[in-house]
């Protein structure tokens, strides 16, 4: 019995977030009509996307008990750095982070419809890692936009785990730490891989754990910004997190 009630759970949230996604899409690019300001309709549908991972989480059942939100800076943009487990981790941080922010985001989730609209139009960026010129442009415009105080979440991992484990970390996110010398706020998330882990469909909820680290300036990396930087920072801010995680 708890197995049949584990699918049809499962299968509502399917459901449910195609139906959030076509109402709160909807409403949004209505409303979104009458807002001329460029800036403005970013933020909000931002705020749709905000929405749109709250009622998801809830509607998943997971119980998400987050500690350190003490410890996001006020008043300046900063670069948040979770690890990644499982696309849960979008729709918590959604939820969690009491403070406005872009993606960056794997480009195959700006090719889902009505998402992928959503997300465009919010501002999130998406990043090809095959793209060498097309990653050196985002990386320029990342930076650009930190510059005027606008905050990111970016996954260093570049990819969902397999295993659950923090994996090794790519350089783009080290390389926009670089250039742009923005506080950098470590979180792990531990509990997502086994709710929804990569591949899955069936939910299997249970308590999820998000611990949000104090910023750390990366300095003694900011002069030099090559290959040897770009990995020692990358391998300095995973074990940070690695040690978050516990």
């Amino acid at each position: 019995m708890t197995k049949i009630l584990n699918y049809i759970h499962s299968g509502v949230f399917w459901f449910l977030m195609f139906f959030y996604s076509i109402i709160i899409v909807s409403v949004s690019r209505i409303v979104a009509l009458f807002i001329k300001n460029k800036a403005d309709k970013e933020k909000f549908y931002r705020k749709g996307a905000r929405l749109w991972g709250s009622l998801l989480v809830d509607t998943s059942l997971v119980k998400v008990s987050v500690s350190g939100l003490e410890n996001i800076p006020v008043g300046t943009s900063v670069i948040y750095t979770p690890n990644h487990q499982s696309y849960l981790d979008i729709f918590i941080l959604l939820k969690i982070l009491p403070v406005s922010f872009r993606f960056i985001a794997m480009r195959k989730l700006f090719r889902i419809p009505l998402v992928g609209y959503h997300i465009t139009q919010a501002g999130f960026i998406s990043l090809d890692r095959k793209d060498r010129k097309r990653s050196i442009k985002t990386i320029h415009l990342v930076v650009d936009l930190l510059e005027k105080n606008e905050s990111f979440v970016i996954f260093p991992e570049g990819k969902l785990t397999k295993d659950g484990s923090v994996g090794e970390f790519g350089r783009g996110t080290s390389i926009i730490i670089q250039r742009s010398r923005k506080p950098v706020v470590p979180i792990s998330i531990d509990g997502t891989f086994g709710v929804l882990p990569k591949g899955a469909w069936r939910l299997r909820p249970t308590e999820v754990r998000v611990n949000i680290g104090r910023p750390v300036r990366f300095e003694k990396y900011y002069v030099n910004v090559d290959k040897r930087t770009s990995l020692d920072l990358g391998g300095e801010l995973r074990s940070i997190i690695v040690d978050l995680k516990g």
